[in-house]
């Protein structure tokens, strides 16, 4: 299994670190990129995400 490192994600709309959703993907041209929002962020702006971040535990549950 390929293990992911976490990086930060910056809000579109704020300067917190750590967005747990996207709100958009840029078109090929512009480069692919997904645009990253915190949850309440986007809400407060009416804005509908389309998928939220869930990073994996550090240590497996036991």
């Amino acid at each position: 299994m390929a293990t992911r490192t976490r990086r930060p994600r910056a809000c579109t709309y704020c300067p917190e670190p750590d967005a747990d959703v996207c709100v958009r993907v840029q078109p090929p041209a512009a480069g692919s990129a997904h645009i990253f929002a915190h949850r309440k962020c986007a809400q407060d702006r009416g804005v509908t995400w389309w998928y939220a971040i869930v990073d994996e535990p550090t240590q497996a549950p036991r």
